[in-house]
């Protein structure tokens, strides 16, 4: 049987900030919001569910071809660790002077979330078809 995985590949990038959000936002100036937070920490994760999904199939020894595109200007890391855990590739288009799409997300003290996700590359992918 062939697998095909198609959806996104992206990076997961974690922050932290050691306050709360509630007490930068200016209940007055809802009107014109600019807010900037000093993290405590980041990190960056391999991320996407079609990335996942190949990666899990991959521990389970069974073949899946990876289907998507990806930023030629940041995949590099990535493409060695899906390789290095036995992810078949083939399918992965890498877009000149693009990034792979990428997750943002802030969490306070208190767990609530500031997020934002950059499609990059990923906004392309409807323009590609998996030959076969």
């Amino acid at each position: 049987m062939k697998i095909a995985v198609t959806g996104s590949i992206a990076y997961d990038y974690l922050m932290k900030y050691p306050g709360r959000f509630s007490d930068e936002i200016l209940p007055e100036a809802l009107d014109h919001i600019s807010l900037s937070f000093h993290v405590e920490s980041m990190s960056r994760h391999w991320g996407g569910t079609a990335a996942n999904i190949s990666y899990t199939t991959a521990l389970l020894k069974e073949h899946a071809i990876l289907f998507g595109t990806v930023g030629a200007e940041d995949f590099g890391p990535y493409h060695e660790w899906l390789t290095g855990v036995g992810v078949d590739l083939g399918g992965v288009i890498e877009l000149e002077g693009q990034y792979t799409a990428s997750y943002f997300g802030n969490t306070d003290r208190d767990n609530n979330l500031l997020a934002a996700f950059y499609g990059g590359a990923m906004d392309a992918a409807y323009q590609y078809t998996l030959a076969g």
